[in-house]
């Protein structure tokens, strides 16, 4: 692909503050020496409903090095409704967030056990969401690429990997899963996870290097680019990674699968006539049609609820956003900026496209209305955010 080097439901937020017990800062039990002290990293964390937290505590001062215990804090009514918390030792633990937004304050807190006097909580804050509001997307903020989520007007942002190399996000049609791309078994693969970031599980086994997953609408497929056979080409798979299937052969590279909102066909970039542009097939790999021809690359397809399509195209000399029929026909420009614009992708209603640009120096994530107004940035990072693609419900 001729692009950049980047890859490829209304929170309702309960803001959830914490009661730190802390004892006296005097001397420390039996007299003599600094007092213990107990801290929790992270201090603070930001989870979805049934998201989940590691946590690790750190005792200074306590010759014994007798650790903490760990507790659910600000809270009543047992785990369905606080959390729970799991993989309990003398420093660290797993918290894991109910199935809906808690009544109360909450926190984990640790307490040393040789001081019990001695505490500190960890303020968690835990959202629900509602449908279509959500966007996942690639940050390097962390300095390497992962896969975050936040709502769609950017606010509650939460890191769903962690495995310095995760891009490439797609959501299944129910907005429970995540395929996404890792190299985090040493190349580029392909995997699946919840929407909270949990149960990972590696979908494709292959020497080769896979790719830009996307969903069949009726959430029994996976469509992917794979170089297993020596060039990129489009394959699909079942969502558990079986029965494998090529669906393009061509000796150029056919990638960046999107599948239209009915099932029936498949859009794909493809330089096999000489630069990017965009086609479409049916969903067997039958019937190839050109849809673009322009003397520079076209690239990212990304079907509407309805009978277009956007995508990223360099005909006018650098990257913007444009839209067009599902034939080809009635190209208009969205975006108009010296910046590359890129990775375009719809709401699920059809309201709003998001996107990312380098307009600001480094790439953050803008959403607009459809005919290019009413642009706003979700983003104000000094790292790179891109790839947004919005939660379907």
């Amino acid at each position: 692909m001729n692009t950049p080097s980047l890859p490829r439901r209304l929170p309702v937020a309960a803001g959830l503050c914490l009661l730190t017990a802390c004892g006296s800062d005097m001397a420390a039990p039996g007299g003599g020496g600094p007092a213990i002290s107990v801290a929790v990293v992270p201090s603070t964390a930001s989870l979805l409903t049934s998201g989940t937290q590691d946590f690790t505590a750190t005792v200074s001062n306590d010759p014994s090095n007798g650790g903490v215990t760990w507790s659910i804090t600000g809270c009543s009514g047992g785990p369905a409704a606080c959390g729970s918390l799991s993989n309990v030792t003398s420093t660290t633990a797993t918290y894991t967030a109910p199935a809906s937004v808690p009544p109360g304050a909450i926190g984990v807190t640790a307490t040393s056990v040789s001081d019990a006097t001695k505490a500190f909580g960890a303020t968690v804050t835990v959202m629900a969401i509602a449908a279509s509001g959500q966007i996942a997307f690639v940050s390097d903020r962390d300095h390497y690429e992962e896969i975050y989520v936040m709502s769609s007007d950017g606010s509650g942002v939460s890191q769903l990997t962690n495995a310095h190399y995760d891009h490439s996000p797609a959501w299944s049609p129910d907005g429970a899963k995540l395929a996404f791309v890792s190299t985090r078994d040493g190349h580029a693969q392909i995997y699946l996870m919840n929407a909270d970031g949990s149960g990972v599980v590696r979908l494709t086994n292959d020497p080769g290097r896979d790719f830009y997953p996307h969903w069949s609408p009726d959430g029994t497929k996976i469509a992917f680019a794979s170089d297993r056979d020596g060039n990129l080409e489009i394959y699909v798979m079942n969502v558990d990674g079986s029965s494998v299937t090529r669906l393009t052969n061509d000796p150029a590279s056919d990638q960046q699968p999107a599948w239209s909102p009915d099932g029936a066909r498949i859009a794909f970039v493809s330089d096999r006539d000489g630069n990017t542009e965009l086609y479409v097939m049916d969903s067997d790999g039958s019937g190839v049609t050109r849809l673009t021809n322009a003397p520079d690359w076209d690239d990212e397809p990304a079907w509407s609820p309805g009978p277009r399509i956007l995508f990223a195209s360099h005909r006018d000399g650098n990257w913007e956003v444009y839209s067009m029929n599902a034939d080809g026909s009635g190209i208009s420009r969205l975006t108009d900026n010296p910046a590359n614009d890129l990775t375009p992708a719809w709401s699920s209603d059809g309201s709003k496209v998001a996107f990312y640009s380098t307009r600001d120096g480094n790439a953050e994530i803008y959403v607009m209305n459809p005919d290019g107004t009413g642009l706003q940035n979700l983003t104000t990072n000094p790292a790179n955010d891109f790839a947004p693609v919005w939660r379907p419900r």
